[in-house]
């Protein structure tokens, strides 16, 4: 018992329920996630996150896959062209959807390991597969020739003039601004096309995420899926930049698109494990059944009456 205080008056009780209840210290919220996706987790964040993330990252990857495709064409292709412009007689083009060429003897224009142009107006020679991507032009059509084989293809209808004069200085003054154009449109389309496999691998992410329980909308999927390709695209960039320096062949870079194909589709599979858990947070159904039973069962044992004692008045009575 504490002792009183020196002015006689009784000290002041305490109670431990009037004392403030200690709050559990929370840390700092955790930051949305900002890196690369390489993991399931960060692809599957995208469904969490906003369109400005992914458009973003979508942004880094067509500029680095057009790079690679730039440097393939500026250091591998436009070399070719421009030995051939040097080749090509004062007058050719077109006539009528087919070739005008002085003679039919073939000519090879320019050639390396990676592009080959030649001139073949009967279709007589049988040059073989020179180079990786081997372009034939003959009198009535021309062949582009690869790994795949060699395919046929018509000239425009009509008629195009083109002269040695006016053609190499027009290729001269604006080939860095075509191998720009043929860049950014390798990146526009690999952009436009991750978009459009987004929206439909979204059914697919979804589909996983409803199987395995987990909280995935129709944006959300779309974006999970979207960001999927990014992983892939990374992968094929490289690939790309590495056959442009001569660090993988051809063949390499064939068999690399399929396998990136293979990484996009598994993280569109596993990535909707990672997402979070539907939870059901509703009144349990059973739970008033239960109270109302309890009720019931109070009241009946409350209202049963005591039996009397049937020796009662026989013990009062003796």
């Amino acid at each position: 018992m504490e002792p009183a205080p020196s002015n006689g008056e009784p000290p002041e009780e305490t109670s431990p329920e009037s004392s403030e209840p200690i709050e559990p210290s929370t840390g700092p919220e955790p930051s949305p996630p900002k890196g690369f996706p390489v993991t399931f987790s960060g692809v599957a964040s995208f469904a969490e996150t906003g369109w400005g993330r992914l458009l973003g990252w979508q942004f880094l990857m067509a500029l680095a896959l057009g790079g690679a495709v730039l440097l393939v064409l500026g250091r591998h292709w436009a070399p070719v062209v421009d030995s051939a412009m040097a080749k090509l007689p004062a007058e050719t083009g077109w006539r009528n959807g087919a070739l005008v060429w002085p003679d039919d003897k073939p000519v090879e224009l320019g050639r390396n390991n990676y592009f080959c142009l030649i001139v073949d107006p009967a279709g007589t020679a049988r040059q073989g597969q020179l180079a990786d991507v081997q372009v034939e032009l003959r009198r009535d059509d021309w062949l582009l020739g690869s790994v795949f084989g060699y395919f046929e293809l018509n000239y425009a209808p009509g008629d195009l003039p083109l002269m040695r004069e006016e053609l190499a200085p027009w290729w001269g003054a604006r080939r860095p601004f075509l191998l720009l154009a043929l860049g950014a449109a390798a990146g526009a389309l690999a952009w436009l096309g991750w978009l459009a496999l987004g929206l439909a691998g979204g059914v697919v992410a979804r589909s996983v995420a409803f199987y395995v329980d987990r909280q995935c909308p129709t944006g959300g999927g779309w974006r999970l899926a979207a960001a999927a390709q990014l992983p892939a695209t990374l992968l094929l960039s490289v690939g790309i930049l590495c056959y442009a320096l001569g660090l993988l062949p051809w063949m390499g870079l064939l068999v690399l698109v399929p396998l990136a194909a293979l990484v996009a589709w598994g993280y569109l599979f596993f990535a909707p494990f990672l997402l979070p858990r539907i939870e059901v947070s509703g009144p349990n159904p059973f739970e008033g059944e239960e109270k109302e039973t309890d009720t019931d069962g109070d009241e009946s044992e409350i209202a049963e009456p005591e039996e009397a004692n049937p020796f009662q008045e026989s013990e009062d009575g003796d």
